[in-house]
């Protein structure tokens, strides 16, 4: 009865987190970034990309997905990172819906979903919250920081969205 209780509570002040690390060339050091759970369809392997003409650099190309169309972002080159320069094993895509839209998000590795504490996560620091507006709080577990990613501003769907060639 308590432990029930005890368990809602938990459920509502807790995030359900996907943890993927972004590997920084040079230095062997990893870089943990999280999104909400609720927001990745899948996870899966690179395949084959289409590049397209003209457009940024982060994104990598289109696939084609069971039939649907979807982009493939470079998450480290949106964020300002040396480009994914190497595709091995551990690199994967991750499948996330934000409104009606479906893209893809090409990371280093896929690490694990954590249920973090809201008393864990803090806002982004007003002092990068200018220069880093997809960063929605930095979680605090143990000794690791995880960077916790808005993706409606990553994707452009925070005000900034890209326009299309109709």
């Amino acid at each position: 009865m308590s432990s029930a209780s005890t368990s809602a509570a938990l459920a509502d002040s807790s995030s359900q987190i996907l943890v993927f690390s972004l590997l920084e060339e040079g230095l062997s050091r990893r870089m943990d970034y999280g999104v909400e759970v609720s927001q990745v369809q899948e996870i899966g392997l690179l395949e084959n990309i289409s590049m397209v003409p003209n457009a940024p650099a982060y994104v990598k190309g289109v696939m084609n997905l069971r039939g649907k169309i979807i982009t493939i972002i470079d998450v480290k080159q949106k964020l300002g990172f040396q480009a994914i320069k190497e595709v091995n094993a551990s690199t994967r895509i991750l499948i996330v819906g934000v409104g009606s839209t479906l893209t893809g998000l090409l990371v280093d590795e896929v690490d694990e979903v954590m249920r973090i504490p809201a008393s864990e996560i803090e806002p982004n620091p007003v002092s990068v919250a200018e220069t880093s507006p997809y960063v929605k709080g930095i979680a605090k577990i143990h000794d690791r920081l995880i960077v916790i990613l808005d993706l409606k501003m990553l994707l452009g769907e925070g005000g900034n969205s890209s326009s299309q060639a109709s």
